[in-house]
């Protein structure tokens, strides 16, 4: 399979422990703090770790040989990245190395998550087209009305879209990317006076000065790419409720506890009379269960975060990055052999060291390696087949080398041999002290 899109069925594959690791910071943020913003941007940063771990193992694999393999020596440089890279590299040589259609699943992954792409997309452009025709035939609001949503948006230092009645939805929500508009169902605004739908209209608003309408397109369009991926649905979910929360908490930012409460009965009275999902919700939310959590921020609002709970999301949040691109260079790796090779990294954590093994294909078996001097414990053996090639340093004394099951000579020097000179290559991995590897090269 060409590097290219071998990384890309790795990195579908690694989108699942990637998610994982997103939920772990969302969590994190949650405990942390009630505030919904730096919880928010927690949930945003988990959302945005699968495809970027995708664009940076697709983008590296893109890049030509003479440029990555700076890069890997550059990323191998520091001993935490070079213990976390192997670590990769090594679990998933053991996976790839036991399918025995890998190139086939690689291939249905790639075309799956592609599929669902374009499913999303073309949801996408039928439900906008369907939102241009409610709001064509939208009418507008109340001058009263009109006016104290223009003050509440000055008042929120963002735009000024206009509000409109539709009777084709059952929710508020804010349509439109570059024009956007605040639609309101016609039953709700005959139900509530001007005051009860200006903190509506705010929410609106919140969403609309926060960018929400383009980052909900692009969310839908992710979940697409990643349909295959429930754990990223999860984090979707979320995501979504802490965004709604953090619009409450804008739109209602200095209101009395009389206004809050009353803007608690609202939402409760849409949640009641609301039907099943339709469009994409903004007011309500879609598929939110911690609805008593939204409730219990509206009316007790959460104390601001404070200097050192920021610093500690900050913190986790950089974590959270940079073992997502750990782990995407670790994997890159694995998938960029060129013209179908495998590629491992074998590292020394502690003096940044490192062996890059490539080769065409790559099996695994347990074996008894015996060399008389001493004889080796039973161990996991990766054996190299077919054009192997062996660039770095070979590490002394923690790696032991043979010879076609002999000890090699001490000038036996394999990075510089001819190509094809190795018919095989096995690694054993061996527990204990050193040797903890063996290396024998098969000639």
């Amino acid at each position: 399979m060409h590097p290219l899109f071998a990384s890309a069925a790795l990195a579908l594959v690694a989108a699942w422990p990637i998610s994982g690791l997103g939920w772990t910071l969302g969590k994190t943020a949650d405990r942390l703090t009630g505030d919904p913003e730096p919880r928010s941007r927690a949930w945003n940063r988990a959302i945005a770790l699968p495809p970027a771990v995708l664009a940076l193992m697709t983008g590296v694999s893109a890049l030509p040989e003479e440029t990555t393999a700076p890069v890997y020596q550059a990323a191998l440089a520091s001993g935490a990245v070079a213990t976390a890279g192997a670590a990769m590299n090594e679990a998933s040589v053991r996976a790839l190395s036991g399918l025995n259609g890998a190139e086939t699943l690689g291939g249905v992954l790639i075309l799956g998550a592609l599929g669902g792409l374009a499913v999303a997309a073309t949801r996408q452009v039928l439900g906008r087209a369907k939102l241009k025709r409610i709001v064509r035939e939208a009418r507008p609001v109340s001058q009263e009305l009109a006016l104290a949503v223009r003050a509440a948006a000055r008042r929120m230092d963002t735009g000024r879209p206009e509000v409109k009645i539709s009777d084709a939805i059952d929710q508020p929500l804010l349509a439109g990317l570059t024009t956007p508009v605040i639609l309101l169902p016609a039953d709700l605004v005959a139900r509530l006076d001007v005051a009860r739908l200006v903190p509506i209209c705010a929410h609106e608003l919140a969403h609309l000065k926060r960018g929400d309408n383009w980052r909900l397109l692009a969310e839908h369009l992710l979940g697409g790419l990643f349909w295959m991926v429930p754990p990223y649905a999860a984090l979707r979910a979320r995501a979504a409720a802490t965004r709604e929360e953090l619009a409450d908490a804008l739109a209602l930012e200095g209101a009395a506890q009389a206004v809050r409460r009353t803007y608690a009965e609202t939402l409760i009275d849409v949640l009641r009379t609301r039907a099943a999902p339709a469009l994409h919700p903004a007011f309500t939310g879609k598929g939110r269960r911690p609805t008593l959590m939204r409730l219990k921020a509206i009316t007790d609002p959460r104390t601001p975060a404070g200097p050192a709970r920021r610093a500690a999301l900050t913190l986790a949040g950089l974590l959270a990055v940079t073992a997502a691109a750990v782990g995407s260079i670790a994997l890159a790796q694995q998938g960029d052999g060129r013209n179908g090779h495998t590629r491992t990294i074998v590292s020394d954590s502690e003096k940044g060291r490192f062996l890059d093994i490539e080769s065409d294909r790559v099996r695994l078996t347990n074996t008894e390696v015996v060399d008389g001097k001493p004889k080796l414990e039973v161990g996991q053996t990766a054996v190299y087949l077919g054009d192997v090639r062996v660039r770095g340093r070979l590490m002394q004394p923690e790696m032991q080398v043979l010879l076609n099951g002999k000890p090699a000579p001490a000038d036996f020097d394999p990075t510089v041999l001819p190509s094809r000179s190795i018919q095989s290559l096995e690694v054993t991995n061996l527990p204990g002290k050193a040797p903890r590897m063996v290396l024998n090269f098969i000639m």
